[in-house]
């Protein structure tokens, strides 16, 4: 009996420890809540009854323990992600770059999306590339990329998930300390339903353990790798970088218009002299089907002519 009262006095030691750490961080701003899982609450009875269960430490040992987890401030966890808008006149040169400057940095190409190369296809060609930069060279990364085109677009965004993380650590280590606590219990159990019922809840613990886990694991590797989306457009002018005046804007709007006049009178002469067999094939087919009706209707008019001059005769 006492040992059935041991599992009991376990499995609400550890939720008192879960409910203290869940208290001190309501206040705190989560601003990654996709990666975060909350487990099951227990009661704060656990530093009262953790030496009787597993021999555990007193509560002002624990506490200290999980202060200890708490970062200095040039140690915060932070994810840093950064977004590219890049013109290019030369499109098969800078792409090459990319993927050189990419490895250069200690980084690797995540995904690459390429469009408008095609045999049929008249638009001009786009890249889509995702990055995973160390965070280290983040910023060394993004300076050589400002050089490989022209930047349209540009945008730099931090995360501070430390509280997050420090919250994840401390809640490992109560449902660490908890684990080890049901085991001893379990390895000394009399009855065969007192141990199903500690095997039941350390199920539960190593759950719940995996989970955060792996929440931690994508915090390391958000935190240590950026996240770099490149947008790459090749284009014919590049966007001025400095405001125009309405002189430059009139000079350079003409010529662009010339130009695309240009464009679209090669490519009438080009569409013309591809189309020219099918437009000479559409021509005799045509003029068969022409002669085919016409024919017919002469004859006829010439018939009744014929034979209007030949009444007029006999009359």
């Amino acid at each position: 009996m006492r040992k059935w009262i041991a599992v009991l006095i376990a499995m609400c030691v550890a939720a008192g420890c879960i409910a203290c750490s869940a208290g001190r961080n309501s206040s705190a701003s989560y601003s990654s809540d996709d990666y975060y899982y909350e487990p099951t609450a227990m009661s704060d009875e656990y530093y009262e009854s953790a030496k009787t269960a597993s021999g555990a430490a007193s509560r002002n040992e624990l506490v200290a323990e999980e202060s200890e987890t708490v970062p200095q401030e040039s140690g915060r966890k932070l994810i840093r992600d950064a977004s590219l808008t890049i013109e290019s006149k030369n499109f098969d040169e800078i792409m090459p770059q990319f993927e050189q400057q990419i490895k250069a940095h200690g980084g690797y190409l995540e995904s690459m999306n390429e469009s408008g190369n095609s045999y049929r296809s008249s638009s001009y060609r786009s890249a889509y590339l995702v990055a995973r930069i160390p965070s280290d060279n983040l910023d060394a990364f993004l300076s050589v990329a400002d050089g490989l085109g022209n930047v349209t677009q540009k945008t730099l965004s931090t995360r501070d998930v430390t509280s997050t993380y420090v919250d994840i650590e401390s809640r490992l280590k109560v449902l660490e300390t908890e684990k080890e606590s049901l085991q001893n219990i379990m390895a000394s159990a009399s009855t065969t339903e007192e141990m199903l019922a500690t095997q039941s809840r350390l199920y539960d613990v190593i759950e719940e353990i995996e989970a955060y886990e792996a929440q931690k694991r994508t915090f390391d590797s958000l935190i240590s790798y950026s996240t770099v989306s490149i947008s790459v457009k090749e284009v014919v002018e590049l966007t001025p970088a400095k405001e125009e005046t309405r002189g430059e804007e009139l000079a350079r709007r003409f010529k662009s218009s010339i130009e695309n006049l240009g464009e679209a009178l090669v490519d009438f002469g080009i569409g013309f002299i591809v189309a020219a067999p099918w437009l000479l094939v559409i021509g005799a087919i045509g003029g068969i089907i022409a002669v085919a009706i016409i024919l017919p209707i002469r004859a006829s008019k010439k018939k009744r002519r014929q034979k209007k001059e030949a009444e007029q005769k006999n009359s």
